[in-house]
């Protein structure tokens, strides 16, 4: 990493017609960085991407690409490379010629050209598929022939539109272990779109999650997760319980006839509304000794998970179903089924607060 960030966007402001698609969006990311956009369909992230490529026209801020000004800078003029989620190869073009095509302009001679085709066939693992035609690919392999094209010019950024979005749940999760892995080796700064948190979280060093145009939370993947700053962050990444409340003094929370223990009360002022949440593998089904924030329910049903299960449970005192995960050793030992009693913890040092406007 340098000290300086390489790429720079200063108050992005993007409209489409009437509609704001983004709303003063700052970000500073450094060089050999792999940062995710993350959000829903329709929050910004993929008019960020053609904004900072150039492919929309921005209509105010600043982009800055290793201290230069790329605002306004056409694309043949911006120094990237970029994968999208259709692939957009030639179907008429044999895979060398697909990962040549943005190496004619440079004026690069053919056994240059050509010694730089088999040397990205080996990076991502095609070798001795120089004459095949995209048809003859599989999808996860048309996708790998997408990505040594945007890199055959070496650019200083790469730019992923949801490149895996297409590829089934196997494939998918092998090639984002690829192309982490090939990032790192290249140590080129990556910006990839995506909608699933699950790639975010385990290709990403640093995650922006991104709502109705505005940046919620930059961080890395634990950051995001352990430490979301809004519940918006809390719900959209992983699973969340959420249960209604106010403040009712420095130390615990009630909601409905509930009164929880909690460890932080941050900036909340006594009978502020507010919304506690607690993720399903935080919540104890098997008991110690301390019994703080311990309530009763009823299993309602069980979900095997593989590795794991998970149940809803329907709380005494409270119309809000809880789901909490347990591993498949534990739900053996405590030999949990349908319509069981139970005793259930919510940890007062996993239980995070958020504001909640007043109805």
């Amino acid at each position: 990493m340098t000290a300086h960030p390489y790429l720079q966007l200063i108050d992005i402001d993007q409209y489409f017609g009437q509609f704001q698609a983004l709303k003063k969006v700052s970000l500073s990311i450094n060089e050999g960085e792999f940062v995710c956009f993350l959000g829903p369909s329709g929050c910004g992230k993929t008019t960020l991407l053609r904004v900072i490529a150039g492919l929309d026209s921005l209509c105010s801020g600043q982009i800055l690409q290793a201290g230069r000004d790329i605002t306004y800078a056409p694309v043949n003029k911006r120094d990237f490379g970029i994968v999208f989620q259709s692939y957009a190869l030639f179907p008429n073009l044999s895979v060398a010629d697909n990962i040549g095509y943005g190496l004619k302009s440079r004026r690069v001679s053919r056994q240059n050209k050509t010694a730089r085709i088999r040397e990205l066939l080996s990076v991502v693992g095609l070798e001795r598929s120089e004459q095949k035609y995209p048809s003859q690919l599989s999808g996860g392999q048309q996708q790998r022939v997408a990505l040594a094209r945007a890199l055959a010019t070496s650019p200083g950024l790469l730019l992923l539109d949801e490149p895996l979005s297409a590829l089934d749940a196997r494939v998918r999760a092998h090639l984002r272990h690829e192309i982490k892995q090939l990032q790192e080796k290249l140590g080129v700064t990556t910006i990839m779109v995506t909608h699933d948190q699950e790639e975010a979280l385990t290709m990403a060093d640093r995650i922006v999650v991104m709502n109705h145009g505005l940046i919620e939370q930059i961080g890395t993947p634990e950051e995001i997760y352990c430490q979301p700053q809004s519940a918006f962050v809390a719900d959209f990444v992983g699973e969340m319980n959420f249960l209604d409340g106010f403040l009712c003094n420095d130390s615990q929370v009630q909601s409905q006839s509930i009164r929880l223990d909690v460890s932080q009360t941050g900036s909340f002022s006594i009978d502020s509304p507010l919304r506690v949440a607690v993720r399903p593998e935080d919540i104890r089904l098997r008991l110690n000794g301390d019994r703080h924030n311990v309530l009763n329910g009823t299993v309602l049903d069980l979900e095997f998970l593989g590795s794991k299960a998970r149940s809803r449970v329907a709380v005494k005192g409270h119309d809000q179903i809880l789901i909490a995960d347990i591993s498949m050793n534990e739900l053996t030992e405590l030999e949990l089924r349908n319509g069981q009693n139970v005793d259930i913890q919510l940890p007062r040092d996993r239980l995070q607060l958020f504001g909640k406007a007043a109805s």
